[in-house]
């Protein structure tokens, strides 16, 4: 019987944007890899030197210090090391800091997984020595939306007692709560190139915005509005609440805040319309065939193309005209005319590579290249002291955990929501319910009889 590979798999968390882009490869290699996976918080470190796994599987090295940290041990220690990227539809003006928290600025990973043709070749420019390295395989984590079925609208009501509503509006928020905390303005100011006074202006639009939402709120009583905050301005060691354009609208009857509780595309699904300040959420919405509007009192800004491919409105009687236009006709003209929806065609295919659904596919190409690197690759596995202490830490203190309590330490109310995941039961969760999915996917497209035959991965 052939040998399984072991595979360890690192996120920053159970559920979310990682996890949601790394499920897919698990499904292909344990059903046609002869893989076996584990999946650790990527504080666990530990989990290295006690599974001893073939590959570490990651969705990016740069978006963390451990991420980089992990990525450089693998390095380090010859284990081979596969990662995606989270951040993929990124600028290539040069703004886009494409190393991160990576200070040694080397690539450790055997492949540079890019979404784009677009960000690939920008790479390979920047990068010449990597060049070898830089593949594309599409954004894996947008194949969900040609894959999995989604909450329905009913459900997502009957959830959270408003069956009174028929008509639900989401929005999808920006990171202007980062304003509320140290390293939060400091990522803001990297955006504004360093302009302090660009902190007023986000300020003011904060503010321009939540005036635009919450008198929209007040005029559509009969219209329940789903607010999503943005996950980044809520790190896992920052779990306190924010100031942002949404939190001080949530006393209205027919608002539900929400931050972590839905996974993005649940929200969209049960979404008639879909809204934002600025956010890629849009694209998603459109995969999943809604109309989108942004939300911008002054449209003037540095910012990703994605707003092109939606109306934009500065007000809320603007806002309040596409609502209507929404409600009595079921289409917005400004978001279907033309030279707009060319520029939605053209976006997937510049910011996502693919909309096929067949992403992880591609990605499973490479993964399946580097599983192979790793019988001919002796790695070492060496013991740490400090990883195997936290890791150690974690098991004494899981036992006593209370939110309440813990919360209220200071040493310990930054990793709340390693005591909340260190388990994988969320993550485990997701991916059986995912499974029917992907099955129904895969006898569709004759996914396994491909492969068997050797040409799935011809002319993807």
């Amino acid at each position: 019987m052939a040998k399984k590979f072991k595979v360890l798999c690192f996120t920053d968390d159970a559920v979310g944007r990682d996890v949601e882009m790394l499920l897919p490869i698990r499904y292909f290699a344990e059903r046609l890899l002869n893989c076996e996976f584990q999946h650790a918080l990527n504080i666990e470190i530990h989990r290295i030197y006690k599974l001893k796994p073939d590959v570490i599987l990651q969705a990016n090295t740069i978006g963390s210090n451990l991420y980089f940290e992990i990525s450089k041990i693998a390095h380090e220690q010859n284990i081979p090391l596969f990662a995606l990227i989270s951040e993929g539809n990124f600028r290539t003006d040069g703004s886009f800091n494409y190393w991160g928290f990576n200070r040694a600025r080397k690539f450790y990973q055997d492949y540079v997984c890019c979404w784009s043709d677009r960000t690939a070749e920008f790479l390979k420019k920047e990068v010449p020595d990597a060049e070898k390295k830089i593949v594309v395989t599409g954004g894996v984590g947008f194949d969900r939306y040609k894959i999995y079925q989604f909450l329905k609208k009913e459900d997502f009501l009957k959830k959270y007692n408003k069956q009174q509503y028929q008509k639900v509006i989401g929005y999808a928020g920006w990171a202007f709560g980062k304003l509320d905390h140290k390293r939060g303005k400091e990522e803001l100011l990297a955006w504004a190139k360093g302009n302090k006074n660009k902190l007023d202006w986000i300020e003011e639009q904060r503010k321009k915005v939540r005036d635009i939402l919450q008198l929209t709120i007040e005029n559509n009583p009969d219209t329940l509005f789903i607010l999503k905050q943005h996950p980044q301005e809520n790190a896992p060691e920052r779990p306190e609440s924010v100031k942002n354009e949404m939190s001080e609208l949530t006393h209205y009857k027919n608002v539900i805040y929400l931050c972590g509780e839905e996974s993005i595309h649940d929200l969209i699904s049960v979404s008639d319309l879909w809204t934002c300040f600025e956010s890629t959420t849009a694209l998603e919405a459109w995969l999943m065939g809604k109309q989108t509007v942004f939300i911008n009192p002054d449209p003037d800004f540095n910012r990703d193309p994605l707003y092109k491919g939606s109306p934009l409105i500065k007000s809320h009687e603007a806002l309040q005209k596409m609502i209507d236009l929404y409600y009595s006709k079921n289409r917005i003209e400004d978001f279907f005319n033309e030279e707009k929806d060319t520029i939605r065609k053209k976006m997937i295919k510049d910011i996502i590579g693919f909309g096929d659904g067949l992403n992880h596919i591609r990605a499973s190409n490479y993964f399946d290249k580097t599983l192979q690197n790793s019988t001919i690759q002796k790695a070492k596995y060496e013991f740490h002291l400090w990883h195997w202490f936290v890791y150690i830490l974690i098991r004494i203190a899981a036992p006593f955990y209370n939110h309440s309590i813990f919360s209220r330490i200071y040493k310990l109310k930054k990793h709340l929501w390693v005591f909340e995941n260190y388990k994988m039961d969320k993550l485990e969760y997701l991916y059986s319910t995912y499974n029917q999915y992907f099955d129904e996917f895969y006898r569709e497209k004759n996914i396994e009889k491909k492969f068997k035959e050797g040409i799935l991965f011809q002319n993807l």
